[in-house]
């Protein structure tokens, strides 16, 4: 604990000890469980967890009734907001309402009726305020999201570091830290936040995401928005499950939008439900180099409606899907993006779908002019092909 921190012992209402703290204090929070804590900083606060200590945006639900085949639980208030209720995928019932429910750390999927409950999912009745479920919660651990963010504002400099941070309800495009894109120069490092319903971090200009483990969150793991931001050295894994929402909208490992000076260095993207690291909507120098991104389901490093790039020193292997249509799914795709350079990665799509590929449609232009793919250079890169028709590399276009 640093010097002149202030203590915060499980059972505090963090916000109230923000609250009568000067601006640029420092916060040691001590291990064990503090439940449904939404805190909004002021700037240059600084947020450090001890060992096992806990951001838990559920309450723990011990009381349970019976009827017929399922069990209750009652007095459910929370309601969050709902967004892109209409960009589920197939199948998905309640995309976008971000109220989970978990049975020892597993999040059981929504239905939106109850004769549609069964084992592995839930039915929320909103009206009587009552979720019913088939599990037999006996001798289980019972949760239910409640709280929408963790860390939020619009403060500049705040650090969040050394914290579990699970199972806030932020809505579809939000994260868990940080909600208010307005915020810059916030560092979120060495935490693991996880099982959050649609992401888990997401920074702004001058904003850093480094060292954490970010998996198994809804919708996504990370994004970013805004100039000179650094994402490094993150395990980004198995994110994109459960919240139901459309990967192709928005989901996976990562996405980044908007973006200048973006670094993505050394960071370790694998199984997610979506592209492993994603930069979309007018990004320019961008630099990804050093990454490590494998058997994510929709490709590995995509480019996409953007602009100078350079794609170095990754390894990318075993992203998207085999039979992928055309040339989509690569292991590095650049799409409708121009003046991008790729060159010393290891690419494999033996067990995946394509190799370095490169799209051009008709997608308009943006905040730096047309989006083509054009001026683009491939050089010096290993590419391991797959079975033939598989793992094809080059270039194609609909448009122009």
């Amino acid at each position: 604990m640093p010097a002149g921190a202030i203590v915060v012992p499980v059972g505090v209402d963090i916000q109230s000890v923000v609250d009568s703290a000067p601006a640029g204090s420092t916060f040691w929070i001590e291990a064990g469980e503090h439940r449904m804590q939404s805190v909004t900083p002021k700037d240059n606060d600084h947020f450090i967890g001890q060992e096992g200590a806990i951001l838990n945006g559920s309450h723990q639900i011990t009381d349970f009734t019976k009827e017929g085949a399922n069990w209750v639980a009652s007095d459910q208030t929370q309601e969050g907001m709902r967004l892109s209720t209409d960009k589920g995928i197939p199948g998905a019932e309640r995309a976008g309402y971000p109220e989970t429910f978990f049975i020892d750390d597993k999040p059981l999927s929504p239905v939106d009726s109850l004769g549609k409950v069964a084992p592995g999912k839930f039915y929320f009745d909103y009206a009587a305020d009552k979720i019913y479920f088939q599990d037999d919660p006996a001798g289980h651990k019972v949760e239910a999201g409640v709280s929408p963010f963790a860390f939020a504002g619009g403060a500049k400099g705040v650090t969040v570091e050394n914290l579990v941070i699970e199972k806030y309800d932020p809505p579809v495009q939000h994260a868990a830290v940080v909600w208010d894109l307005s915020a810059q120069g916030w560092v979120v490092q060495n935490n693991e936040i996880r099982l959050n319903y649609a992401l888990g971090a997401y920074v702004g200009t001058d904003g850093k995401i480094v060292g954490n483990n970010i998996h198994d969150n809804g919708q996504m793991g990370l994004g970013a928005n805004g100039t000179d931001i650094l994402v490094q050295g993150n395990e980004i894994g198995h994110n994109g499950y459960f919240a139901g929402i459309d990967p192709g909208f928005e989901g996976g490992g990562s996405k980044f939008a908007q973006t200048t000076n973006l670094q993505v260095l050394g960071n370790y993207a694998h199984d997610n439900n979506g592209y492993g690291l994603w930069t979309d909507i007018d990004n320019i120098h961008t630099l990804y180099d050093g990454n490590t991104v494998v058997n994510n389901l929709a490709g590995g490093i995509s480019h996409e409606i953007s602009y100078d790039a350079t794609i170095r020193n990754n390894v990318v292997t075993g992203n998207g899907s085999p039979t992928a249509p055309w040339l989509w799914d690569g292991q590095i795709q650049i799409q409708n993006s121009k003046n991008v350079e790729v060159y010393g990665n290891h690419v494999d799509a033996t067990t995946g779908g394509n190799g370095i590929t490169l799209i051009q449609q008709d997608r308009g232009s943006g905040a730096y002019g047309p989006h083509t793919t054009t001026g683009n250079a491939v050089h010096d890169n290993v590419i391991v092909d797959g079975t033939p028709g598989a793992g094809v590399s080059g270039s194609v276009a609909d448009f122009d």
